[in-house]
């Protein structure tokens, strides 16, 4: 190593020991500052991900339905679409076939669908009793219970209309269509029990009553298995309901790729939850970078004040040596070295303490853990380092003005 070098290193080396008291407080400055920041940059960059997953507990921000004239797609579609989102941004998927039936004669609209997927996809709906456990059990929504003064643990009769020449079951009647789940309309049928011709039914357990405030009220859901028996047909899907963990534009970019891959089907993203996820989090990551900012302010008050206070004890010394032929330059170098030092220190230490504090207050509050991310703990390092070195320019600028003929003088 160059002797100059050498030297360098152990003048900042010495005189950081020497007033070791000063430089632990401003290390610990240094140090509280960026774990706070290392911190808030990788929560930033884990928990947005996280939270969108939780919040796509609101229900599905896609939905699925036939393309064109059709009525129905394919069941194996919702798995190739599920398989090409991955498990990564895929939180929950469930197709649906609505089914215009009679439940104990009055007409209403049943909904068959994979129940366990379901309830994933809606946690949140409120459910009196308990979900079907498996075939022969329904959920019925509040409105269809109270109509057919059903209770949990009671058996209804469910009935298949029987379609017509053009293919819809029992008689319509105009103004009748009822809005389903994210705007999907369905066909519920005002039929009487007179005029109603029935293909089949079957007797099933209501093991709980559906409450959302919504229109999922007025529908009855049966397993997959339960209506392929009822209507004596294969299974196909009216709609599917997917939720996506993606942000922004990626949602729709992704549903313009499934319309292009799958021709028999059209994908539309429910603008209002996708618009709802954006905005709360970019509220979480601009919340973010203002106490990243302020933070940063706090380090660089820290640093400076410290900094100040060993210039300050060190007049003397910098007087003699300005007096003996030193140059400004040698000055400001060996402060700055030692604001470099100070931020290097105490950056190490944050940034290893603030992915500590990360993973705790993930696993608490979002009950998973963080990764680690080079790039963030290199960032949190260097930003300790730059915000220490600028907390020095005001002090090394007082140093550099300090006169020696006035020090000397013990002035």
């Amino acid at each position: 190593m160059n002797p100059k070098r050498r030297l360098f290193i152990r003048m900042v080396m010495s005189s950081i020991l020497r007033r070791h008291s000063r430089v632990i407080v401003a290390m610990l400055a240094v140090a509280v500052g960026a774990t706070t920041l290392s911190a808030l940059a990788t929560i930033s960059v884990d928990v947005p991900r996280q939270m969108a997953r939780e919040m796509r507990s609101a229900g599905a921000n896609m939905l699925l339905t036939p393309a064109g004239d059709a009525t129905g797609f394919d069941v194996s579609v919702v798995e190739e679409i599920a398989d090409e989102v991955g498990p990564d941004g895929l939180v929950g998927a469930v197709g649906i076939d609505y089914e215009s039936v009679l439940v104990n004669d009055l007409p209403y609209v049943a909904a068959g669908a994979d129940l366990d997927a379901a309830h994933r996809l809606n946690p949140y709906w409120y459910v009196e009793g308990d979900w079907p456990a498996g075939t022969g059990q329904v959920l019925i929504g509040q409105d269809v219970a109270q109509a057919v003064d059903a209770h949990v643990g009671d058996s209804v009769t469910l009935s298949m209309l029987a379609k017509d020449d053009s293919g819809d079951s029992g008689s319509q009647t105009p103004g009748t269509g009822a809005t389903g789940e994210n705007g999907k309309e369905i066909s519920n049928q005002d039929v009487s029990q007179a005029e109603a011709a029935t293909s089949a039914e079957t007797a099933v357990t209501v093991s709980g009553i559906l409450e959302t405030g919504g229109n999922e009220d007025g529908f009855v859901y049966l397993s997959m298995e339960d209506m392929t028996e009822l209507t004596g047909e294969p299974p196909v899907f009216t709609v599917a309901e997917f939720s996506i963990s993606v942000e922004g534009d990626a949602l729709q970019q992704l549903a313009d790729r499934i319309d292009a891959d799958h021709p028999e089907v059209s994908a539309d993203p429910v603008a209002r939850l996708a618009q709802s996820d954006a905005d709360v989090l970019g509220m979480l990551r601009s919340l973010m970078v203002i106490i990243s900012v302020i933070v940063l302010a706090l380090i660089m008050i820290g640093v400076s004040t410290t900094m100040m206070a060993i210039v300050t004890e060190r007049r003397n010394e910098i007087g003699l040596r300005k007096a003996l032929g030193a140059d400004d330059r040698s000055i400001i170098v060996e402060f700055l070295g030692e604001g470099v030092v100070l931020g290097l220190i105490g950056g190490v230490i944050g940034a290893i303490a603030g992915f500590g504090l990360a993973q705790v207050i993930s696993l608490n509050v979002f009950h998973r853990t963080v990764e680690a991310h080079a790039l963030i703990l290199i960032g949190t390092v260097v930003a300790a380092i730059g915000v220490s070195t600028l907390a020095s320019l005001i002090p090394v600028r007082r140093a550099v003005d300090i006169d020696p003929a006035l020090v000397l003088r013990g002035e």
